[in-house]
């Protein structure tokens, strides 16, 4: 069963400042991620518990809840910035 997508209001906001070659490939990542939440790199120490994707110099930070199936995407944005 595939995990159903929830985008947090700061992640839409992010999404919005993304130039568009690359919102497009993050959009298609989101199905990636829907179909196999665990595709993603399992982050450490303070932000043990939540995953990051990799798109080309950006990054999607999530937590995945197993038990709902539901994949809450925390933000997304250029790598220089999101793990801040």
């Amino acid at each position: 069963m595939m995990y159903q997508i929830k985008i947090t209001a700061q992640a839409k906001k992010e999404l919005k400042d993304i130039k568009k070659e690359y919102y497009e490939g993050i959009n298609l990542s989101f199905e990636e991620i829907r179909e196999n939440p665990f595709i993603g790199k399992p982050l450490l120490r303070e932000l043990f518990g939540k995953y990051s994707y990799r798109v080309g110099q950006y990054r999607i930070i999530y937590i995945i809840d197993k038990k709902d199936k539901i994949v809450k995407v925390l933000t997304a944005g250029h790598r220089s910035s999101v793990y801040i």
